[in-house]
């Protein structure tokens, strides 16, 4: 019994078979994945040539016009995409935000956010993943306006005259389409050691951001360590921090209000800590320290039997916190 093919296409006069654009797919996808994007356009555009909805092309083909900064055609095809149906929808959406967000639509981005999560259609382990596209969204538009940055501000002399919260003010308030031109000066004020720390955690959240290449060299308490930018550690999806945390969760699971006040105050310490992550210990061992942290708040006793070291960072972590609120 011969095999059925399915129907072939033509362009023109040309008669095209299936297999070869499953093949030009095929190799857009590579090219994809291997980040040749100029290549991936060429492949993918072809597959669009013979099949205009094909949503997996679409996607692509969007996604490699996103990377070599065609902002506005790979909006065009997002919306395209949307219309046709994508294969996958989340994806999809951030993507197209991401674009809004570069060819300044702010409001429809914005618009697009609070959708999502209004409408509850995201899994848990991606909201906040959209509620910080949000919060990128609302800094953008805060500091649009900026055209010139007076980049004598940021030059370390000035900086380190600045308040902690003058420090912090003036780097929320830097474009983030000056990150990339400030690269320098950001750099020299995240490795001085006597730079906020938080402004600090800012600063290389927004780098890393940014996909700006280069190594820095950070300093934290008694933490020294150089890290390349590209590969900093992701704080809201790292296993060992979500270990403490359900450390934690199970410790104080029958005291919510306990719970709370510890969830709070380890939060507070990964920023501030950011990027180091308590490397030296286990995450049962960092919870434990938490706990009697807490129970010494609470009846003035403490109960940890293991490292001091490490319920010594807590308490200089807190004390920090105390010097920088005044």
């Amino acid at each position: 019994m011969r095999k059925k093919y399915r129907e072939l296409k033509r362009k023109g006069n040309v008669i095209v078979f299936p297999t070869t654009i499953n093949r030009l797919l095929t190799d857009g996808m590579n090219y994809l994945k291997n980040e040749n994007y100029e290549e991936a356009r060429d492949k993918l555009y072809q597959v669009l040539s013979y099949e205009p909805e094909n949503a997996a092309a679409l996607g692509a083909y969007a996604y490699s016009l996103f990377e070599l900064g065609d902002y506005e055609e790979a909006l065009d095809v997002c919306r395209e995409l949307l219309k046709v149906g994508p294969i996958h929808y989340l994806e999809t959406m951030e993507l197209y935000i991401s674009i809004l967000m570069q060819v300044r639509e702010y409001k429809e981005a914005e618009q697009m956010i609070e959708i999502l999560i209004e409408e509850n259609v995201l899994p848990e382990e991606r909201l906040e993943q959209f509620r910080q596209l949000r919060d990128l969204n609302e800094r953008i538009v805060s500091s649009a306006s900026v055209e010139d940055v007076p980049a004598a501000q940021y030059s370390l002399d000035n900086f380190l005259t600045l308040t902690p919260f003058e420090q912090e003010r003036l780097i929320m308030d830097l474009p983030l389409e000056s990150y990339k031109a400030m690269k320098n000066h950001l750099i020299q004020i995240v490795e001085h050691p006597n730079v906020d720390m938080l402004t600090k955690t800012y600063i290389l959240f927004m780098l890393h951001q940014e996909k700006i290449r280069g190594t820095v060299h950070i300093q934290k308490f008694h933490f020294e360590a150089a890290f390349s930018i590209a590969a900093l550690p992701d704080p809201l999806n790292n296993k060992r921090l979500n270990s403490v945390k359900r450390h934690l969760e199970d410790a104080l699971a029958q005291d919510p209000t306990r719970l709370e006040m510890v969830q709070e105050l380890f939060e507070r310490h990964i920023y501030l800590l950011y990027p180091f992550q308590w490397e030296d210990y286990e995450p049962r061992e960092i919870a434990e320290a938490y706990l009697s942290y807490l129970d010494l708040l609470f009846t003035g006793e403490e109960t940890f039997t293991g490292d001091e070291n490490l319920t010594n960072l807590i308490k200089s972590a807190e004390q920090w916190f105390e010097w920088r609120n005044g």
